[in-house]
């Protein structure tokens, strides 16, 4: 049976959140995990923080799961740049334990990584 991978792009504050990502992805089945700091701030990404929904504390199935979260800042006033990526490709099993760790270090990932 073949492993189908998913790309994930995670955004850290720091390069320590990025690298404990890293090793704790790499417990993971994973292909081309980088760690790398962002040069380019003219763009801007909409980042969405990960949080769980449900009673469920695993999982993406249904009654609960992995979704992005709802900030308003003005109430979490968390403005800090977030300048440290974690890219890799995690296999498709692997993939809500991946997005569980992300969260668990304050990472956040393109909103569209839940769309579609």
């Amino acid at each position: 049976m073949m492993i189908m991978y998913k790309t994930i792009q995670a955004f850290f504050k720091t390069e320590d959140d990025a690298e404990t990502v890293r090793a704790e992805l790499n417990k993971l089945k994973t292909n081309d995990i980088i760690v790398d700091q962002l040069q380019d701030q003219d763009q801007t990404i909409l980042l969405a923080p990960i949080t769980f929904s449900g009673n469920y504390s695993t999982g993406m199935g249904s009654g609960g799961g992995i979704v992005p979260g709802f900030i308003v800042r003005d109430e979490v006033g968390d403005d800090a740049p977030r300048e440290h990526t974690v890219e890799c490709e995690v296999s498709e099993d692997d993939y809500p334990e991946a997005l569980k760790i992300i969260m668990e270090n304050d990472g956040h990932v393109d909103k569209n990584t839940f769309e579609g």
